[in-house]
């Protein structure tokens, strides 16, 4: 599972890697996404060929960094909105439920 956070804090969830290379768009060469999986390994978008007048460009996403386990608790707290392709993760409420300390 692939957390996307765009620069307007709306959260993407994406079952894979790969089905978020195939669903977002180059925006990812303007710094638009920031990305972790669900143990908190941090992702960058790495441009395989940059957007031209010919061209739509490619990227693909790698990781990055160590591990932060709290990086996918931060991703959620930072959202507005919420998108997912994951089905039991089909709303905010469902990612904060899932990602965020619960308090006792």
């Amino acid at each position: 599972m692939l957390l996307v956070l765009d620069r307007d804090n709306c959260l993407y969830i994406h079952d894979s890697v790969s089905d978020a290379e195939a669903h977002l768009e180059i925006d990812v060469e303007d710094g638009e996404y920031k990305f972790c999986d669900e143990t908190g390994q941090s992702y960058a978008g790495e441009v395989l060929e940059p957007v031209t007048k010919c061209s739509s460009g490619a990227f693909r996403i790698v990781p990055q960094g160590a591990r932060d386990p709290n990086l996918p608790a931060a991703f959620v707290s930072r959202a507005f909105e919420c998108w997912s392709r994951v089905p039991e993760l089909k709303s905010l409420a469902d990612a904060r439920a899932r990602f965020l300390p619960t308090k006792t």
